[in-house]
């Protein structure tokens, strides 16, 4: 059974979760949701967009139907909570305020690794493939895949980008710009080599090279500033 278009059980809308005071969801819930994306996650990963059920995905996470649609609604709102939370991780091992980078270079190339083991990891090279089969046949997916998974995690990246510019260590006015040209420099073709089945040429040295050279050419475009800046060579 695929969820519906419409968050409704026996046709009536969809109970709303209990949350905290300010709007803030309870622990149980927030921790029920957590699961459902963890398992919903599996399934897609495993099954494709159009083989997971929502069955399957509360059998997994535990929980009921009644919880899921109400916190989703939509088998595409699931699957754009999963690919959000996948685009939020790659930023979770940046602690460091932009005004605080000793060395501009080294954190970008530190986020642009982040960025490539994602994207060529047996999970990233999986939902690429399953966008790319799936998507033209559900419109659901395609926007999901465009606007929540891209597009949120550009705009992830230009805010990033925004805070170092704010912080007078970078010269960018287009915050998302920047964004799609560091996406695109460090995904490369690599992505491509990796999709055809051809991980082996990806070794850790190469990989290492592409990264530096895609930090390299972005520095280009977006010169460094600030006092005691070294430069990337």
């Amino acid at each position: 059974m695929a969820l519906t278009t419409a968050p409704v059980q026996h046709g009536k809308p969809a109970r709303t979760p209990r949350v905290l005071r300010h709007g803030t969801p309870s622990p149980r819930l927030a921790d029920r949701r957590r699961k459902f994306i963890e398992a919903a996650e599996r399934l897609f990963l495993e099954r494709g967009y159009a083989g997971a059920s929502v069955n399957e995905v509360v059998r997994l996470a535990g929980g009921s139907l009644s919880t899921l649609y109400a916190e989703f609604g939509t088998k595409d709102k699931l699957f754009e909570a999963v690919l959000s939370r996948r685009a939020a991780v790659i930023f979770e091992d940046s602690p460091q305020e932009p005004a605080q980078v000793a060395d501009l270079a080294a954190e970008l190339r530190a986020l642009a690794a982040r960025m490539q083991a994602r994207i060529l990891s047996a999970d990233g090279l999986a939902i690429y493939r399953l966008a790319v089969s799936e998507a033209p046949r559900f419109a659901g997916l395609r926007k999901a895949v465009l606007k929540t998974g891209l597009r949120g995690f550009l705009t992830h990246l230009a805010g990033y980008f925004e805070q170092l510019a704010g912080a007078g260590r970078i010269r960018i006015d287009d915050p998302m710009l920047a964004a799609e040209r560091f996406l695109s420099l460090v995904q490369g073709q690599q992505l491509f080599v990796a999709c055809c089945g051809d991980a082996s040429r990806l070794n850790t040295a190469s990989r290492r090279l592409h990264v530096q050279r895609a930090v390299e050419a972005f520095l280009d475009i977006y010169p460094q500033r600030g006092p005691g800046m070294r430069p990337l060579r």
